[in-house]
């Protein structure tokens, strides 16, 4: 019969071979992670600084990473279907939200973040794709949709940052006395263009305007004033000399580089911009950035946003769920955030981070932000076909003069019933 102190060095030993044993078995894992970036981009480089940084502090984390670019979430949905083990992902969180997350192939991550850690996050951005309040993806990486321009050349024209669409319009005028001019397009990207319609009709309306016109299941919102007006104001901006007539043949990215050559004061479209001119408009180019303005009598603030938001998802089926989960939790943290900006020069979600000195004045549209919206109104997100095989390429023609505003609301009535009438 054993004593008493044999017993217990027997129960000690077993129990500290336990612990040994468990403490392998539930911490060490190497995760999965398919990511959107291309290797040789310096998000790529920044996010594998993030995972060495984590990993350095818990050294049983490891990372195996799929660079996939851009067309990610379409290889991993194959990868999924194929029963590859994949942790966690990431992709543009309206491309996510209308994808994977709307299949119910995502991670519920509420019960892992509490309230200090949502309230870190600046204003809407964690939210903006939570589905039924629960959270099944993390934004990481935020551009806002503005009006990006040249500084020294609106204080040289004597110009000053609109605050009504009439200001605006105003401002085209001074600008074009001075021989430039004030706004420019790329006339093959009609995603960029229907971001006019989409944020003057959230200025007349309220954020998320465009998403309760294509609901309307008879396709009689098309036609109320409001949508015409939107469709007719924007129009103007031709009328009114605001954008350079030769705009319309620009091929992506000739427009933008009239920026960075001094001739256009600036483009509507998203906080990627500057980092996409650093080559040829210089490190040193005074940028500057101001929300779409508000429309008379319009119940839409200025200080709702676009925004285009990158997010990480854990799957649901992940073998490593709960470690993903604490990788993608750190993501948001404040030492992660800062090495995303100084190692990629991309704005991100967390309060308090300053962006890059470029993108200083989106930061303050971000941190201001009354509501958010997707990019484009959000219309892609829920219905993407809709908004890529007609909306888009609708809009486009009318805003470039090949059909007319009341043959645009017309039209979109039309197709927005047989839609409806199909599902």
């Amino acid at each position: 019969m054993l004593s008493n102190t044999s017993r217990q060095a027997i129960v000690a030993a077993v129990f500290s071979l336990g612990l040994a044993g468990n403490t392998g078995a539930a911490t060490a894992a190497e995760l999965v992670f398919w990511s959107m970036w291309n290797e040789p981009e310096p998000q790529a480089a920044a996010l594998r600084q993030v995972m060495d940084a984590y990993t350095a502090a818990n050294p049983e984390t490891t990372f195996k990473v799929v660079w996939n670019g851009r067309q990610n979430q379409t290889k991993l949905r194959a990868a999924l279907q194929a029963g590859t083990p994949v942790d966690f992902m990431d992709q543009d969180s309206d491309q996510l939200a209308g994808g994977l997350q709307k299949e119910g192939l995502g991670h519920d991550l509420s019960a892992d973040f509490d309230q200090a850690t949502r309230d870190a996050f600046l204003p809407g951005a964690l939210e903006l794709f939570n589905a039924d309040g629960k959270i099944i993806q993390v934004p990481y990486v935020y551009n806002t949709v503005n009006f990006w321009y040249n500084k020294d050349m609106l204080a040289e024209v004597g110009g000053t940052v609109p605050a009504t669409f009439d200001d605006l319009l105003a401002l085209c005028g001074t600008v074009k006395a001075a021989g430039k001019s004030a706004l420019v397009i790329e006339g093959n990207v009609a995603f960029y263009n229907v971001l006019y319609f989409s944020h003057y009709l959230a200025r007349e309306n309220g954020a998320g305007a465009l998403g309760k016109v294509f609901e309307d299941k008879s396709g009689d919102s098309w036609k109320t004033p409001a949508v015409l007006a939107a469709a007719k104001a924007t129009r103007s901006l031709w009328d009114q000399g605001c954008i350079a007539e030769d705009a319309r043949g620009f091929q992506y990215p000739a427009g933008q580089q009239t920026i960075a050559l001094g001739d256009t004061l600036g483009e509507l479209v998203g906080s990627w911009l500057p980092t996409e001119l650093t080559e040829s408009a210089g490190t040193d180019f005074p940028w500057g950035a101001f929300n779409f303005p508000a429309v008379k009598d319009g119940v839409g603030k200025s200080t709702d946003i676009e925004v285009g938001l990158l997010s990480m998802m854990v799957l649901k089926d992940a073998p490593n769920a709960q470690e993903a989960a604490d990788f993608v939790k750190y993501v948001g943290s404040e030492e992660a955030q800062k090495i995303l900006v100084e190692a990629s020069g991309v704005g991100v979600t967390r309060k308090g981070v300053a962006w890059p000195a470029a993108l200083a004045d989106a930061y303050t549209s971000a941190e201001q932000a009354t509501a958010l919206s997707p990019f484009g109104g959000g219309l892609g997100v829920a219905y993407p076909e809709f908004t890529s095989t007609i909306l888009n390429p609708e809009y486009n023609m009318m805003f470039l003069g090949q059909t007319t505003p009341e043959e645009f609301v017309e039209t979109m009535a039309a197709k927005t019933k047989e839609y409806w009438a199909a599902q």
